[in-house]
């Protein structure tokens, strides 16, 4: 509703085709998350971890804990995706799109977000945390995504050095390769700050937004999901 009423483009609210293959791929990857705590859960009680864990914290700050391990996690590979060659063809998915809004913060290939969640899950198990905090994490991650490619025209301020919204995002989806190599962050801002890959553009991101590498990449949720393994491109 609010991309309606105020959008950042309004031309990204038109549905060139692609909401249903998105729709898709957001169900599709909620699923993956779902079945990571899934399994997390179930192993859980069979080894309690190395025993490192802040057990005695609030939920709240378990929780946050959690968050944090996890988003670092995704920075990492996300970096990692515009390096080598292999994560790239999966990622290419992600930057394939020619408008920003919603639902197309869960545009990934399945493969690439069982390689993106894994160091996360892997840390937060042998750590010896409980599923419920791990729940938490992939839980506001997933709505975060939502709101961080909302085409919604909203500023946070100062705030936006710690939170990686939408109006640093949007940078991040240029068509130019030169131009999105930074703003790696998912929920923290602070990984971009911390490591050096913040962008440093001034002003509103233009609207124009896709691949100009990757002009003919499939529009449909099949073609998509084949085409890094059939594809040879290299960041």
């Amino acid at each position: 509703m609010l991309e309606r009423v105020q959008p950042y483009a309004p031309t990204w609210n038109v549905d060139a085709g692609d909401l249903r293959v998105d729709i898709l791929h957001l169900v599709g990857n909620v699923a993956v998350s779902q079945l990571s705590l899934v399994v997390f859960a179930s192993l859980r009680p069979a080894w309690a971890g190395i025993g490192i864990w802040p057990t005695a914290w609030p939920f709240w700050a378990e929780a946050l804990l959690a968050l944090a391990i996890v988003d670092l996690g995704l920075y990492a590979v996300h970096r990692a995706s515009h390096g080598l060659g292999w994560l790239w063809r999966l990622h290419a998915i992600h930057h394939s799109s020619r408008r920003v809004y919603w639902v197309n913060g869960h545009r990934r290939h399945l493969v690439h977000e069982l390689v993106e969640g894994t160091p996360g899950l892997l840390v937060l198990f042998v750590a010896g945390a409980p599923s419920a905090a791990y729940g938490a994490a992939i839980a506001i991650v997933t709505l975060h995504l939502l709101l961080q490619h909302a085409n919604i025209d909203y500023r946070l301020g100062p705030l936006r050095r710690v939170f990686s919204v939408a109006e640093l995002h949007r940078w991040h989806h240029q068509r130019r390769w030169q131009d999105v190599q930074g703003n790696y962050a998912a929920v923290f801002a602070i990984w971009d700050q911390l490591f050096g890959t913040a962008l440093r553009w001034r002003g509103d991101a233009p609207p124009d937004v896709g691949m100009d590498d990757e002009p003919d990449l499939p529009t449909t949720y099949v073609g998509q999901a084949a085409w890094p393994f059939t594809r040879r491109s290299a960041p």
